[in-house]
């Protein structure tokens, strides 16, 4: 099927793939050389591979079962695969020695993943050759067989997808668990980011027995509303383009303005909240826009994008914030591909079209919908039953804070895909409902300046938040930092502290900006 905004079948292939590798940090487990315990105490399986395979467990059909002899660093293991119904494709890998635990992994996008991609392959692998036992799935529909949003025209494929899925699967997991090893889990871990850190989410409001703790990286949790933040973004930019070779001088225009603001001048904006960037300002104004310069029509789409979604004059959903624009090491900004695209629609565009056209006004069908005529003042108010399917927004998570649940979220403050004040708004709203200090007992948010989506940008990507999780769940030892870098060419070119909000990391005013030593964590 190809769209009418010109989204072939390559097109939407690359859109898949690169949701799936970017759903996760990649860097779950690199500090996990402090916990010997992962591989002690483990247990043996209570019966051949083969035989789970004339074993009935709820709802599972084509249920397939074979051993994979150990090598390549991995234990010998179960491979398990089957279907749930309706249509969740599920895969487990049951490690020779289990050391009790679960860990689930998420998804990426609009999903329906191959469960045999490599950087799905790779996930897994990491954990597996941990002892853990681990578990993955398609959140109900196959990405091969629908474009994008399509499958939710099918209202049991939606519902799958917007927690059912994961919530079955995890259960599947761990009936099989307790009938191949005669043991249940200890411990059950989630870890996931962007659709995958709102799964994580959705699994703690909506079902707070299934993990004992939760790692949800830049989590989509207003996936409705920014689908239609996506629709905003591309008609302004539909007005006046912003073009590819402008983004090195808008990145630089702003980190001028706004590098220092913070008290240290180190290439990274703490939090674009203090930065007051105005385009009409501190940008060089041309009457067509040159690589350097920008057209006072193309001033407006900026101040547009940052402004943020309006309706009826009221602020619904916050502006693209300063800062996403940055180049990375390679000089590859933020917003290229994400934001714009000279090869194509961008992927908010694409994100945002499939949104509209299949989601936004369940139960009728909006496939006749036009992105460029969505009226947000009298359409807006229309997107209501897709929302209790998909969005991951409630801020009581007491059920979940009861039964001894840990959650960690990150949101990288440059993600040029998913609204990073999105994450920080919905932390903000658990503390209001739920108290500071108790919030703080089993939640916590890490902001990451000058990081992308999930991973890469400009700011330190590669950190470990799932070994302070574990410490966290099963030692009662809250996360008060967690360390990252920035690594570029296998080479370390700057580490930095990353602090549980309201606290940011504070230059000392003495050493090296690129040394995390010279950093503390405070109130700024």
């Amino acid at each position: 099927m190809t769209r009418a905004i010109g989204l072939g079948t390559c097109t939407l292939l690359a859109l898949l793939v690169s949701a799936s590798a970017q759903a996760q940090n990649r860097s779950s487990f690199i500090d996990s050389g402090n916990r010997p315990d992962l591989t002690s105490a483990t247990v043996s399986a209570a019966l051949s591979c083969t035989m789970l395979q004339s074993r009935a467990f709820d709802d599972v059909t084509t249920l397939t079962a074979r051993y994979v002899e150990a090598g390549k660093g991995l234990p010998g293991f179960c491979h398990v695969t089957g279907y749930i119904r309706p249509q969740i494709r599920f895969e487990l890998a049951l490690p020779d020695q289990w050391n009790r635990r679960v860990y689930m992994f998420g998804n990426g996008g609009y999903a329906g993943e191959d469960l045999a991609a490599p950087s799905r392959i790779e996930t897994r692998d990491a954990a597996l050759s941990r002892g853990f036992l681990t578990v993955q799935q398609n959140t109900g529909h196959d990405a091969k067989t629908y474009d994008l949003g399509d499958f939710a025209s099918d209202l049991a494929l939606l519902v799958d997808y917007g927690s059912r899925a994961v919530h079955v699967t995890v259960q599947t997991a761990k009936t099989v668990a307790a009938t191949y090893y005669d043991r249940r889990p200890t411990f059950s871990y989630w870890d996931g980011c962007s659709t995958g850190g709102r799964q994580g989410l959705m699994a703690a409001q909506r079902y707070p027995g299934d993990f004992d703790g939760i790692l949800a990286g830049a989590p989509v949790l207003r996936f409705s509303d920014t689908g239609l933040w996506n629709i905003w973004n591309a008609q302004a930019l539909l007005k006046a383009p912003i073009r590819k070779a402008q983004l090195p001088a808008l990145a630089k225009a702003v980190m001028d303005r706004c590098d220092a603001v913070d008290g240290v001048k180190d290439g990274l904006i703490s939090d674009p909240r203090q930065c007051s960037f105005d385009p009409a300002k501190d940008l060089k104004i041309c009457e067509n826009g040159g690589d350097d310069c920008f057209s006072k029509e193309q001033v407006e789409t900026l101040k547009t994008l940052a402004k943020g979604v309006t309706v009826k004059g009221k602020t619904v959903f916050p502006g693209v914030v300063a800062g996403t624009e940055g180049l990375d090491a390679a000089g590859a900004s933020g917003w290229d591909q994400w934001v714009i695209s000279e090869n194509g629609p961008s992927r908010q565009l694409a994100y945002g079209d499939t949104f509209v056209k299949n989601m936004a006004m369940l139960p009728a069908s909006g496939k006749a919908i036009d992105w460029k005529s969505f009226d947000f003042d009298t359409q807006y108010e229309k997107v209501v039953a897709v929302r209790e399917l998909v969005d991951a927004d409630n801020p009581d998570l007491s059920a979940f804070q009861k039964r001894g649940g840990r959650m960690i979220t990150y949101f990288g403050w440059s993600d040029p895909a998913l609204n990073p004040l999105m994450g920080l708004d919905y932390y903000e709203s658990v503390r209001k409902t739920m108290g500071a200090e108790k919030t703080s007992e089993f939640y916590r948010l890490f902001m990451v300046p000058g990081m992308f989506h999930c991973r890469m940008g400009y700011g330190t990507d590669t950190f470990d938040a799932f070994t302070p999780l574990m410490d966290w769940v099963e030692n009662g030892k809250a996360p008060d930092v967690i360390h990252a870098a920035k690594i570029v060419d296998r080479k370390t070119v700057m580490t930095r502290p990353l602090c549980p909000h309201p606290q940011a990391a504070v230059y000392s005013g003495k050493g090296e900006v690129n040394d995390a030593a010279n950093f503390t964590c405070k109130i700024p």
